[in-house]
């Protein structure tokens, strides 16, 4: 050590033979060493990971529960941050305006869910949908025109027709007082070119690897004039008059055909140069020649009903704007569009390690993002011509979000409620949006539905079999019960909490200037409510909450709603406590502990 300290400093020894302004800045050159090696120093503590004050760590390697033991995504996710910080500072503010602006609310079914195992999840866990105000409920990811019209005799014949699958659907909708989505697409077997004479082509067919050839435009050649989407239109009014008389009770919505911007969803010849308009043009020749009969059926039936669409798998970009400018400003078209649909699929390669690659990060993105894309489609169909544009209810009737790989993660009890948390929370700012280019949204969406009831192949579910797999494992594997993201969805919409849907209003503003906390507030009959996801590895031990001109607040506590998803008891995957709650002149003040990777709901009574 001493000949190693002894060669690195040797040009001391020599400082007899140096001038004294050469010795002056030798000596302050080491000064300046010795000060950059503390600041050093002292930069490596500070930003070494500490525990935090009360003693928990953001490690959420693995997730044990009971019997099985879930290995969580987040340290992956987050490598940089396998511990946490912690911090007492940062403030959440929502502004609740006195309870008196009433220019956004959330409708009764801003919560649902859609797609295939309707049958599966409510037969065996029905009791939960109304404990987490669930209420839409998008049907149709079956080929419904298929089933019940099996050959051409069915267009004519009743007895030719099955509708068991749909009224047992129907049937169990009624039964949870659930609001009804029918997605009508595809095109039966009878109506597919190859099946004309002479035959024709069917373009699903020719694409290379094929396609399911019922995604075709219909064609029905009849003394060699094609009349294959005014049929597709009458087997669309058959449906709706069905209905009618079979569900007298229901209000259903009607969404005309599936994701047809999707190559695999209304095919076109492979190598087709103009693709994407020729789905346009052949999507609108369905909608066109179905809607006028189908309103015409339910205005015969004296049943209100509402008809809409296009369902698109990509409303961003030039996809949006070819698609919604086309139809909303046609006259074929627009006069009998009653709500607008699109879907929403988000994926990340992490969840939060920063980048374009984290789903936080491809989430908030300021275009493509979740409350960008929506700012987007809202802008495009309020200024359409459609029957009260200014006021058309847009849904995200089917959408799911996934954190990391492989699909399975979509289901990690810790991410799953803050992928869907941060869905949500985004969603409903948008009203508020005064840094958007696109201009803040009129209204929330009219109603989400998550994807899906229980798709065990790919690893979709809101309920399903809880195992180590946790891949949506059917009942006869064992006890049916919520998945992790249906927690996001309790903690808004049952009634023992936030209770969203309870008349709700979304507050004037809501900021959060704690890194990686998202927040959002909105207030109901009885109380005002606010929402925490903090998406990252830091404990917020002290963290203040604000809430301005609150109303008349009764009480001196605030309830505090905390996820923390326990698979072995589904009952007790939300806990409950109190916080106080101080009235001073800026509003009522509360400080709450707002743990890693947490998503967490605050209420107080109002009026």
């Amino acid at each position: 050590m001493e000949k190693s300290t002894h060669k690195r400093f040797r040009f001391l020894q020599e400082g007899k033979k140096m001038s004294k302004s050469t010795r002056m800045l030798v000596l302050s050159s080491l000064i300046l060493v010795f000060l950059l090696t503390g600041l050093l120093i002292v930069r490596a503590q500070l930003v070494t990971p500490v525990t935090a004050s009360n003693g928990v760590t953001a490690d959420f390697g693995t997730a044990q529960n009971s019997a099985y033991s879930f290995t969580s995504q987040t340290q992956q996710a987050n490598t940089t941050n396998t511990s946490s910080t912690s911090s007492t500072s940062g403030n959440i503010t929502v502004d609740f305006g006195s309870r008196n602006n009433h220019a956004h609310p959330i409708p009764s079914t801003f919560l649902g869910v859609g797609g295939i195992g309707i049958g599966i999840a409510l037969n065996h866990a029905g009791s939960y949908v109304p404990q987490a105000g669930l209420r839409l409920a998008k049907l149709g990811d079956t080929d419904y025109m298929s089933q019940i019209f099996p050959t051409s005799a069915s267009l004519t014949t009743s007895s030719q027709q099955n509708w068991t699958l749909l009224d047992s659907q129907l049937a169990l909708v009624t039964a949870y007082n659930l609001q009804p989505m029918i997605s009508l697409g595809y095109t039966p077997n009878w109506l597919q070119p190859q099946n004309q004479s002479p035959k024709q082509t069917n373009p699903c067919l020719t694409n290379n690897p094929p396609y399911n050839p019922a995604s075709v435009k219909p064609m029905y050649l009849v003394n060699g004039h094609d009349v294959g989407t005014q049929t597709w239109g009458k087997l669309a009014a058959l449906v709706v008059s069905h209905v009618d008389h079979q569900f007298p009770r229901l209000q259903t919505l009607y969404e005309i055909w599936n994701q047809p911007d999707g190559g695999q969803f209304l095919c076109m010849p492979q190598g087709d140069q103009n693709a994407d308009q020729d789905r346009v043009t052949a999507y609108k020749a369905i909608f066109a020649a179905a809607a006028p009969l189908m309103r015409q059926q339910a205005n015969g039936d004296g049943a209100q009903i509402k008809i809409g669409g296009p369902a698109l798998v990509y409303a961003l970009q030039n996809h949006l704007t070819m698609w919604f400018s086309s139809l909303l400003n046609d006259p074929a078209i627009y006069p009998y569009i009653d709500f607008i649909s699109y879907h929403r699929y988000l994926y990340g390669s992490n969840f939060n390690s920063g980048g374009d690659k984290s789903l936080v990060g491809n989430a908030q993105d300021p275009l493509l993002g979740v409350a960008s894309q929506y700012e987007q489609v809202s802008r495009a169909v309020h200024a359409g011509k459609q029957p009260n544009a200014a006021t058309t209810p847009i849904y995200l009737d089917e959408y799911n979000m996934n954190s990391c790989e492989p699909n399975v993660c979509r289901n990690d009890p810790t991410l799953a409620p803050l992928n869907n948390g941060l869905f949500m929370v985004d969603l409903l700012n948008t009203v508020n949006d005064t840094r958007s280019s696109y201009g803040a949204s009129r209204a929330v969406p009219a109603g989400l539905a998550f994807y899906s009831w229980n798709i065990p192949q790919g690893n979709l579910c809101m309920f399903g079999v809880v195992d180590s797999k946790m891949d949506c494992g059917t009942p006869k594997g064992g006890t049916f019960q919520p998945y992790p993201s249906y927690y996001a969805y309790q903690l808004l919409g049952g009634a023992n909490y936030l209770n969203i849907t309870d008349g709700g209003y979304v507050a004037n503003a809501a900021s959060a200037n704690s890194s990686g906390v998202l927040t959002t507030g909105f207030y109901t009959r009885t109380q005002n409510s606010i929402v925490l996801v903090n998406t990252t590895g830091t404990d917020y031990s002290a963290l203040k909450v604000l809430a301005q001109n609150p109303g008349l607040v009764s009480g001196t506590k605030a309830n505090v709603y905390t996820v923390k998803v326990n698979l072995n008891q589904p009952t007790n995957c939300i806990s409950t406590t109190q916080v106080n709650l101080v009235s001073g002149a800026n509003g009522s003040s509360m400080t709450v502990h707002l743990p890693p990777y947490t998503m967490m709901g605050i209420s107080f009574t109002s009026k």
